[in-house]
């Protein structure tokens, strides 16, 4: 990844995007995320999911690690953990106090609705149909239920949609949804109903949450470079796969994209089809990055360690990419398993700590970082408390015990050296150093680590 130091193209560390929060990501991944109510603490290894994370924990993570978490209006409005829990359960988890933002929305337009709205309008006034905008949380009901509506969307007229007013928008978008799913020659739509009124009424919740200033909506004024970024990375001398990535190159969208990249899989070219994929959806989440002047951050999963990272999420080299922060260790189980009392005081007593990582991101600013985690989780019990006693009252008797003995042993004259030794062993006792032991680098590391930095 390279030098953690400012870039002169206005990029700030504490202004962080979210792989895990990217829309396709939180369809992907939704089967494994843990319920908040449960605890990786009580769970074995055998009985959790395949590669458990979980949504809590990286959104606390992102919350320390971020001066404010950044969210774009698709992954709200179409990202399936953010749906399913809804603004107040991430209020509860982030601890945050009515009319105190806890996230900000970077948006499309001035606001959610709107926002919403222009998803299924698209960027051309005089257009008589609604767009091909692929839902995909609508994967929920049905694997191929986000590309068959978003096929029978493009039939559909966008007038109910491009009339109706701002309290209108949310019910409106999910009958044209709920008319699409049946087919491209079903009548208009009229009101949702059964999973598309609740999606409804979720998208409500966050617009209402907008208005309460529990979000906090940006509106971005910067173009979205993708054809740059793709250009820049195109190096091949392999002919198929440069003719692969000429035709690719005007591509703007990613599911038009990846229609795409599946077609090629089925030609010759699929034996390129990993790097290809690599150079559109790397290029893509660069463009991304630079449109927003944020960099990424990505949570791998603590049980899958051993293995690389997803192609497209994979940190970049070689590049003048955004930067990408990847994070292994502890940190999103121990942050999942805090109650939200504990984990607001964590985060109070860290402060010093969140400030200097924001200030200079490195692997020695999150070691200190990784020490408040580290207290914050201890297990208090009294056999290891009576534990750690009897430690500390055998490292200070048994040097005294010792120098004892050996006065005693030799000749008088080397009494005084074991009493003065003695006396410099009960000063220092060695619980000290087995303190010193336990905040090592490598014990911190346990809670965040950067694989792709060196320390």
């Amino acid at each position: 990844m390279g030098s953690l130091a400012k870039s002169d193209r206005g990029i700030q560390f504490g202004r962080s995007l979210v792989f895990d929060f990217d829309s396709l990501e939180q369809k992907n991944s939704f089967a494994r995320y843990l319920p908040e109510h449960e605890r990786f603490y009580d769970r074995t290894e055998g009985d959790l999911p395949a590669d458990a994370s979980s949504f809590a924990g990286i959104l606390r993570a992102a919350d320390l690690l971020s001066r404010s978490i950044l969210v774009l209006d698709v992954q709200l409005l179409d990202g399936v953990l953010f749906l399913d829990r809804g603004p107040a359960t991430v209020r509860q988890l982030l601890a945050r106090d009515p009319g105190h933002a806890m996230l900000t929305v970077l948006s499309r337009a001035p606001s959610l609705p709107e926002s919403l709205r222009s998803l299924l309008l698209g960027p051309d006034e005089e257009a008589k149909t609604l767009t091909g905008f692929e839902f995909s949380s609508l994967g929920l009901f049905d694997p191929g239920l986000p590309r068959r509506v978003a096929q029978n969307l493009k039939c559909r007229s966008n007038q109910r949609i491009r009339e109706c007013s701002p309290a209108d928008i949310a019910r409106t978008v999910a009958a044209e949804l709920q008319a699409a799913s049946k087919g491209a020659g079903t009548g208009p739509a009229t009101q949702p109903t059964g999973d598309y009124l609740k999606l409804a009424i979720t998208w409500e919740s966050w617009f209402d949450e907008a208005d309460a200033r529990g979000i906090t909506v940006q509106q971005w004024d910067r173009d979205f470079d993708l054809r740059s970024s793709l250009v820049s990375r195109q190096r091949s001398t392999e002919r198929s796969l440069a003719e692969a990535q000429k035709a690719l190159s005007s591509v703007l969208y990613r599911s038009q994209a990846l229609s795409l990249l599946e077609s090629f899989d089925r030609l010759a070219t699929s034996e390129y089809g990993g790097e290809l994929r690599d150079w559109w959806m790397n290029a893509y989440f660069d463009a991304l990055g630079r449109q927003h002047g944020a960099n990424w951050l990505r949570f791998r999963q603590d049980r899958d360690t051993g293995n690389p990272p997803r192609r497209f999420l994979r940190t970049l080299k070689g590049h003048a990419a955004e930067p990408t922060i990847g994070f292994q260790g502890s940190l999103v189980t121990t942050l999942h398993d805090m109650p939200g009392q504990a984990y607001a005081l964590m985060r109070h007593q860290a402060r010093e700590a969140i400030r200097d990582w924001h200030a200079n991101p490195s692997q020695r600013t999150s070691d200190n970082l990784a020490y408040t985690v580290a207290n914050a989780d201890l297990t208090v019990s009294r056999r290891r408390v009576r534990s750690a006693m009897w430690k500390r009252v055998a490292l200070t008797v048994v040097p005294a015990a010792t120098g004892v003995l050996g006065a005693s042993f030799f000749a008088s004259l080397l009494a005084g050296v074991g009493t003065a030794l003695l006396s410099i062993l009960v000063a220092v006792p060695l619980v000290e150093f087995t303190d010193l032991h336990a905040t090592r680098k490598k014990a911190m590391r346990a809670y965040i680590h950067f694989p792709a930095i060196q320390p």
